[in-house]
């Protein structure tokens, strides 16, 4: 199986914000990307969080939202997305979920060769979401509820299984982007023994690390800098 993958697009209008970042180049950034995942045949194209960001006026996000989705959508290859700390700050789950059509984490995609799970760690540790009690992006928490969905998605798993979501289970990326209760979901992956990849976003840079036979791939940001930054993958 083939993925198109991206992360961190935070698109809008600003030209610059904080310091790094190229909001407003993610719209092209995103046409070339688009232009090589259909190139590569990808059986599914993956965004792992932060499609859009607050930009300059209330109305941006949903007009930057419904222009990116335009563009997605036009290249007709399969699309799912899971929400960021960037897009529970302008979108409520449901309005995200109706704009992108993907269901609200966690859930399953059931491919012919592998279980895909996909988990929201956007609770701060009150267990609130972002979306409700305020985006507060250095706290970071996968609920108990999503914690046994994860179990329970790996026990009855015929397949082997990726498991994606924004924020970071990686022990070895910058701490303020690691999820707080990452060893304990951690440990449920490597307790299955069918988890051989956990695809993240977040954390800006990058980064690519294995932990007792399970390798936590951290996608650098689209929005970063005048280079691209995404990727095609054969599991």
């Amino acid at each position: 199986m083939k993925l198109g993958l991206f992360s961190d697009s935070h698109y809008c209008k600003l030209a610059t914000s904080c310091g790094t970042r190229r909001p407003s180049l993610s719209l092209g950034k995103l046409r070339e990307a688009m232009d090589a995942f259909r190139e590569e045949k990808v059986d599914y194209v993956l965004c792992l969080g932060d499609l859009t960001d607050k930009g300059t006026t209330p109305e941006e996000p949903r007009e930057c939202m419904e222009e990116i989705l335009r563009l997605i959508g036009s290249y007709g290859l399969p699309f799912r997305a899971i929400a960021g700390n960037h897009d529970y700050a302008v979108f409520s789950g449901a309005e995200f979920s109706a704009l992108t059509g993907s269901p609200e984490a966690p859930f399953l995609l059931e491919t012919d060769t592998h279980t895909l799970i996909f988990l929201d760690a956007n609770f701060r540790s009150d267990l609130r979401r972002f979306d409700v009690a305020g985006v507060e992006w250095k706290d970071s928490n996968l609920p108990h509820d999503q914690l046994i969905f994860l179990k329970n998605a790996l026990d009855a798993a015929t397949k082997p299984c990726v498991v994606l979501l924004h924020e970071n289970l990686d022990p070895t990326v910058q701490v303020d982007h690691i999820v707080k209760n990452a060893a304990e979901a951690r440990a449920i992956l490597e307790a299955s023994g069918k988890v051989s990849l956990v695809l993240q976003g977040h954390y800006h840079w990058g980064a690519d690390t294995v932990i007792n036979g399970i390798r936590y791939l951290t996608l650098p940001a689209m929005c970063e800098g005048e280079d691209n930054h995404f990727l095609i993958l054969e599991i």
